[in-house]
């Protein structure tokens, strides 16, 4: 991102870049991410292109930015990366990731599904990413089979991402929350058990 070259901590700096953001969204109300130029974006927001490109590299920089910044923002709001790993902090991370990419795909006009791949990376690292510091901050214990945090981290963004990804492109006949703890037992769990004759 070219935001290295500007103070990101500026409030003039956090305001342009939320004009951005708030003016792309608009213009894909209104028409293909394919037809929008930086120049509409740059109108729209009345600034010029220079203006644009000192936080973005271009518009899909500019995407990215609005995932991630949004799927930051309902993880904050779901789970403090202070909490306890636990089943219940475990749902409730499930149930956010759940219902945002229920809230993506029923928001997501069609011309815009080519965007899927970008939106669905920028959602399992930003959540991968808030495993990793939540479970470094969690315990000092051993994790299962002397994993280290980023294997377990991996296990557990994936493990979630996927089913809610696989859930929320489907008919979603489960709750967002059943299917949450569904995952949540078998990660707790493990199939170990499952599959071991008594």
């Amino acid at each position: 991102m070219a935001i290295g070259q500007v103070n990101a901590n500026d409030p003039r700096v956090k305001r342009t870049r939320k004009l951005l953001q708030q003016t792309l969204l608009e213009l894909m109300g209104e028409k293909s991410f394919d037809a929008i130029t930086v120049q509409d974006i740059a109108e729209r927001s009345t600034l010029n292109r220079a203006t644009f490109y000192a936080p973005f590299e271009d518009k899909y920089d500019l995407l990215d930015s609005i995932v991630r910044e949004g799927v930051e923002q309902a993880l904050a709001g779901a789970v403090s990366e202070a909490a306890p790993v636990n089943a219940e902090t475990l749902r409730a991370l499930c149930t956010m990731v759940f219902a945002y990419l229920a809230q993506v795909q029923d928001h997501c006009r069609p011309q815009h599904r080519q965007f899927d791949p970008l939106l669905e990376r920028a959602v399992q690292e930003v959540l991968y990413g808030f495993i990793v510091r939540w479970l470094q901050r969690a315990s000092s214990a051993a994790l299962p089979g002397g994993a280290r945090v980023e294997t377990v981290a991996a296990v557990l963004s994936w493990a979630i991402f996927g089913t809610a990804s696989q859930w929320s492109r489907g008919l979603r006949a489960q709750p967002p929350d059943e299917v949450a703890a569904q995952v949540v037992a078998v990660l707790t769990a493990g199939l170990a058990g499952a599959f071991v004759a008594p």
